[in-house]
């Protein structure tokens, strides 16, 4: 199963979620951003957040989402459903393996390290209760 977990720059969420379900599925995932600065490193608090829960993402590059990405993918994820919306306008074929990731992840950037924690929490519970069926 090969799942894609998008937000806008490819820096926090996403890459905690393809993290996430990498440490728990064992692999699969990968992550890309809507407006993505490629190239760009995870944010410090993102990476710190994760090696707190075992998870090393500090090697983590952002990367634009293209449509190869799309094609590869069996399910992705977004991280809000403005990011849904816009992969679908632009991938109408793919439109049937968009969702949102459980009620949607708000976006911890610029924020305090206790905020990136909560967001870390928060898509490792959505990720571990609501995706178990990626690998049935």
């Amino acid at each position: 199963m090969n799942v894609l977990f998008i937000c806008t720059g490819n820096t926090c969420r996403s890459p905690m979620a393809a993290g996430f379900y990498n440490k728990i599925y064992g692999s699969g995932a990968k992550s890309a951003g809507i407006y993505a600065d490629s190239g760009a490193c995870a944010s410090e608090n993102s990476v710190e957040a994760m090696k707190r829960r075992g998870i090393d993402i500090s090697s983590h590059r952002a990367a634009q989402v293209t449509p190869d990405d799309i094609k590869a993918a069996d399910r992705i994820y977004t991280m809000t459903e403005g990011h849904a919306v816009i992969l679908k306008e632009a991938f109408p074929e793919a439109a049937d393996k968009i969702s949102v990731l459980g009620k949607g992840i708000s976006d911890p950037f610029g924020a305090d390290l206790e905020t990136y924690e909560r967001c870390a929490d928060e898509i490792c519970g959505y990720i571990e209760n609501l995706l178990p069926s990626n690998n049935e």
